[in-house]
């Protein structure tokens, strides 16, 4: 195997760096860039340098736009920041693999004022999975974006992992592109309080697209969302060992297709929703509205088993759901705040069927819920619903969400994979 290593002392000329690379006429089978700073540009934005059945492993930080080939595997070594003014672009097709070392778990962090441009097709999905020849569950840290869109833990936070500021004041703000992608094995487990999930969207604002994302057999959650405004389609989480979805720091989002898969006792909830835990009536206060959503859990009795806690204040919108599998609830709303949304029409389950023998449950300490989502007005049904493949089928109803804004796709179904329309066919995995 040849190998070349290029130190970083300073930030080297991109130019220096691909002659460097290419004045040997041998295939070059690994590419090992090693310091503190990443540099690829030449003035216009450059691909790493070409190579023959190569591994390139990338570490430390990428300040310059940068290319990843679909004809070459990458390997994150540690922490990969792409920082502020630079834009990572990755191709349809391309790999990327990651570990830990000494206790140290690879993630890739899109920083505050960064981009990243990695759309992959159906046919062609680009994949970050880990290194080892038998994979698990939080093998590696995971996918971070972090933008400047408000959220309600101060003007900005840090996150818990990763060390990343986020949040702002921008609502518009664009962290790039993520479409066909999918993220396995993630979930690094750096203490009892810090994990990484599969896809952390810190304070990601509107501007940013977010489709058609797989997070597959995770350690944490599949998705979480710390505030911002960022929207979402065609998510999908499968075998997360904690929560599928979560959300907090006053996320205000527009969602629609998301697809919630348990394949052990190991999982938690379909989905955790907070506020902020620290003070529930912080603003913003999270308010996403989700559309055409299936949740199947394992069907175990573990306590923490729903298929929705929705907590710490927050708001919702939910429209067109099934849920079956969760052995001990189905909708939770907890805590006297969150009681209080409900109660005034802020946070609401309509036209969904909630297959469960504890359907909706309302645990406040002082306040009480004088809604029911039983009553008829909600159109809502306690099933059953049977599915095909675990997550196929629906249900038609006279709803149809695209009614409540033009980011909705017509659907006037319930349930999120229709067995004439199957997104997930071709990039996702069971």
């Amino acid at each position: 195997m040849k190998t070349i290593k290029l130190f970083f002392g300073l930030i080297l000329a991109s130019t220096v760096l691909f002659q460097s690379c290419t004045q040997t006429d041998e295939s070059i089978d690994s590419i090992v860039i090693e310091g503190d700073t990443i540099n690829n540009d030449n003035g216009g934005g450059d691909t790493p340098p070409p190579a023959t059945n190569d591994v390139v492993i990338l570490q430390g930080s990428i300040t310059a736009n940068t290319t990843l080939e679909s004809s070459k595997t990458y390997e994150l070594k540690g922490g990969v920041t792409v920082e502020s003014g630079a834009t990572l672009t990755i191709q349809a097709g391309t790999k990327i693999i990651a570990g830990n070392e000494n206790g140290v778990f690879a993630f890739l962090l899109i920083a505050q004022g960064a981009k990243i441009q990695a759309i992959g097709t159906a046919s062609q999905p680009i994949v970050f999975t880990s290194k080892n020849a038998t994979p698990n569950a939080g093998d590696w840290g995971g996918l971070l974006l972090a933008g400047k869109a408000p959220i309600n833990r101060g003007l900005t936070a840090t996150s818990e992992v990763a060390n990343a500021t986020y949040g702002g004041t921008d609502p518009l703000d664009n962290s790039g592109t993520l479409s066909y992608v999918r993220l396995e094995f993630t979930g690094g487990k750096i203490n009892a309080d810090s994990e990484f999930n599969g896809l952390s969207l810190y304070g990601v604002g509107s501007a940013t697209t977010i489709d058609h994302i797989q997070v597959f057999q995770g350690n944490d959650d599949g998705f979480e969302f710390f505030g911002g405004t960022v929207n979402t389609k065609y998510l999908v989480s499968v075998g997360a060992k904690d929560d599928l979805f979560d959300w907090t720091d006053g996320w205000i989002g527009k969602n629609q297709f998301w697809v919630g898969l348990q394949t052990s006792i190991e999982g938690d909830r379909g989905i955790e929703a907070d506020n902020l835990s620290s003070n529930r009536l912080a603003t913003p206060i999270s308010n996403p509205a989700i559309a055409n959503i299936t949740l199947v859990g394992a069907e175990d009795g573990d306590g923490g088993n729903q298929a929705m806690k929705l907590r710490e204040g927050t708001q919702v919108k939910i429209f067109n759901a099934i849920a079956k599998g969760f052995a001990k609830r189905g909708v939770q709303v907890e805590h006297d705040e969150t009681i209080t949304q409900l109660n005034d029409g802020k946070l609401t389950v309509e036209w969904s069927i909630i297959d469960n023998v504890n359907p909706f449950v309302y645990t406040g300490t002082a306040a009480t819920a004088t809604v029911d989502f039983l009553d008829p007005s909600f159109n809502n049904s306690t099933g059953p619903v049977t599915l095909t493949q675990s997550v196929f089928g629906t249900v038609p109803t006279t709803f149809n969400p695209s009614t409540l804004d033009p980011f909705f796709s017509n659907a006037p179904f319930i349930g999120a994979v229709s067995a004439d329309d199957n997104w997930m066919a071709g990039w996702v995995r069971f």
